[in-house]
């Protein structure tokens, strides 16, 4: 039997200003959402749109780079393994 695949690409536009902190470690922990929309026309022919937030995580050096470049209104591209914030991986890059 495999072992899965859990990988996920979103595109979608920052909705604030991303939150910077450090661990007690000291490690660098960046916490930003996005919002991804979906266009498509339903049963009446009319177009529709919906938004949805996704909470974005990254940690370590990668997280103070990009703590530097983004800001609300940023389109951006995350690629990542989607979790639930349980015992989640803290991989540095």
């Amino acid at each position: 039997m495999s072992d899965g695949l859990n990988k996920v690409l979103l595109l979608g536009y920052l909705g604030a200003d991303p939150e910077l902190r450090m661990t007690a470690a000291g490690q660098a922990v960046l916490h930003f959402r996005i919002a991804t929309t979906e266009s498509y026309v339903d049963k009446n022919q009319a177009r529709q749109e919906r938004t949805e937030w996704h909470a974005i995580t990254v940690w370590g050096k990668r997280a103070e780079g990009l703590h530097r470049l983004l800001t609300k209104g940023s389109r951006v591209l995350v690629e990542g393994e989607r979790g639930d914030g349980e015992g989640a991986d803290r991989r540095d890059g």
